[in-house]
């Protein structure tokens, strides 16, 4: 399955990543676990790049963005040394959940994979459970600009 939106997406960030020996299974083709934490590390990439980090601090605390759903659909293998291009594509911050949307290509074009992820903006704090808050104006500024 892809996932298509018919939203154009608010912004759009790109990574490339050569697949490495332990991203793939005894096939040698890059293993499913491997595409999620692509995706993560370009979440992670996008968010350094907008001066923000996936856990973050002000003045009531600690507050970041645990997952709430992920899901990838793979279309073409890669394997071993191949190289991959890792597109994120913000699509919806609707106040306390931010949804992204990914493709992950091979250099020759074939979309290897897409994938979808939600999460929520939480207040962590410490000895207490989290608890989802709206997201700062400052991080959706940052997200967005």
């Amino acid at each position: 399955m892809i996932f298509m939106s018919t939203l154009s997406p608010i912004t759009s960030f790109q990574t490339e990543r050569t697949v490495r020996m332990v991203d793939t299974d005894l096939s040698g083709r890059v293993h499913i676990s491997a595409l999620i934490r692509m995706m993560e590390e370009t979440e992670y990439a996008f968010l350094r790049s907008r001066g923000l980090s996936v856990v973050l601090s002000d003045e009531k605390g600690v507050l970041g963005f645990p997952r709430l759903s992920a899901s990838v659909g793979v279309h073409h293998f890669a394997g071993f040394d191949d190289q991959l291009l890792v597109k994120l594509n913000l699509m919806e911050i609707d106040g306390k959940q931010i949804e992204y949307w990914f493709e992950l290509t091979s250099l020759t074009g074939h979309i290897v994979a897409n994938g979808q992820f939600n999460v929520a903006c939480c207040r962590f704090p410490h000895g207490k459970p989290p608890y989802a808050i709206l997201t700062p104006a400052h991080v959706v500024e940052a997200l967005t600009f």
